[in-house]
């Protein structure tokens, strides 16, 4: 029965400090950017350089540049 506590106060410290945060989502090319973001750059997690412009149909979007 110690065994079992021992074991179930173990896991619940450890479950914190071994969980891992997710990195955060920047901007994609194609992706949908806001309208007030229009005429805007940014870079993407990869490094590379993205413009918000509105498309054919007037949707804003991510695009290379």
């Amino acid at each position: 029965m110690r065994m079992l506590a021992a074991a179930l106060a173990f896991s619940l410290i450890a479950a914190p400090a071994l969980a891992r945060s997710k990195p955060k989502k920047g901007p994609k090319a194609g992706g949908y950017c806001s309208k007030s973001a229009v005429g805007t750059t940014s870079t993407d997690n990869k490094g590379a350089t993205l413009a918000c412009r509105a498309d054919k149909n007037g949707t804003a979007r991510w695009t290379r540049k």
